[in-house]
C-alpha cells in the first residue's frame, strides 16, 4: 500500500484547518496552533526534515490521533495502550502506582486461572 508522504499529510492538514475556520491563515499562524516553530513546519512542508521526532509525533497524536503514525510510515500503536497511557498521564503518583499494582495482580490472577484451566483438562475424570 502506497502511503502519502508527511509533507503531504501536513500540508493537508494545514488546508483543513484553514477550511475549518473559514478563512485563509499563514504557516506561522498554523505552527503557532500546532506549537512549533515555522522554520520547522516549512521543513516538513517541503519535506526537508521528512518526519518529526518523537515528542512531535506525540504532540500530533493529541491534536489528530492515531492517523499520524500512518503520515509517518510507523505502525500503529494498540488504542487500548494510548488510551492508558492518555489517562495514566493525569494520574496522581500515588494513583499511578495503584493501576500498576492492579495491573499486575491482573496479570497474575489470569496466569493462574489459566494453570487452573490447563490442569483441570488435563486430569482424567475421577
Amino acid at each position: 500500500m502506497n502511503m502519502p508522504m508527511f509533507s503531504d499529510w501536513i500540508t493537508k492538514k494545514f488546508l483543513d484547518w484553514q477550511a475549518q475556520l473559514g478563512e485563509r491563515k499563514t504557516i506561522e499562524d498554523f505552527a503557532a496552533y500546532l506549537g512549533i516553530s515555522r522554520p520547522l513546519l516549512n521543513m516538513w512542508m517541503n519535506g526537508d526534515k521528512p518526519r518529526p521526532g518523537r515528542q512531535n509525533i506525540k504532540m500530533l497524536v493529541e491534536l489528530y490521533g492515531l492517523e499520524v503514525y500512518d503520515a509517518v510510515g510507523e505502525p500503529r500503536p494498540n488504542p487500548y495502550l494510548h488510551t492508558i497511557n492518555q489517562v495514566f498521564e493525569r494520574l496522581s503518583p500515588e494513583r499511578q502506582r495503584q493501576l500498576a499494582e492492579d495491573a499486575e495482580r491482573y496479570e497474575t490472577e489470569n496466569d493462574n486461572a489459566k494453570k487452573t484451566s490447563r490442569i483441570r483438562k488435563t486430569r482424567p475424570n475421577q
